[in-house]
């Protein structure tokens, strides 16, 4: 990757960061006891509030999509695990976990990152893969179920 590139990555995750903080703070100002509707102008508040949760939404998305195109090879339209992928692993009692390779926390999908052991098995993997890895429990294996782009 060129320095160009890499300084544009950088700057494309930290605004990811920036967003998802912001997305945080507008959905609490939202929540809060200040926002409740009591006449039409408050309303209109709420409003606003919840079309800019929506715009950070969509630019959040765009940028995760974004990312993780720009992570896979060129020409690659394979299935396979890349950087911002969800995943859903199936584990050998039968149950399934839907996981987000990122370097990010993200509050609606548990988070792995790819230096992360189970990070390391997912990327590259397909549907239908087996993967394991090494925890504190030591080790374990589930099946690749899906792979998905970033929502």
């Amino acid at each position: 990757m060129n320095v160009a590139a890499h300084d544009e990555r950088h700057a494309l995750l930290e605004e990811l960061e920036l967003l998802r903080t912001r997305r945080r703070e507008l959905e609490e100002s939202l929540v809060s006891d200040d926002h409740r509707p009591h006449d039409f102008g408050e309303q209109g508040e709420t409003t606003e509030l919840r079309d800019e949760i929506d715009w950070v939404d969509r630019r959040i998305r765009d940028l995760a999509h974004y990312l993780w195109e720009a992570g896979r090879p060129e020409g690659d339209t394979s299935e396979r695990v890349g950087l911002y992928s969800g995943v859903t692993l199936r584990f050998p009692d039968g149950s399934c976990e839907t996981v987000q390779v990122s370097r990010f926390p993200d509050e609606d999908v548990p988070v792995v990152t790819p230096e992360s052991p189970l990070g390391r098995a997912l990327l590259g993997a397909q549907p239908g893969e087996e993967v394991a890895w090494t925890a504190p429990e030591g080790r374990l294996h589930a099946r690749v179920e899906q792979v998905r782009r970033p929502l």
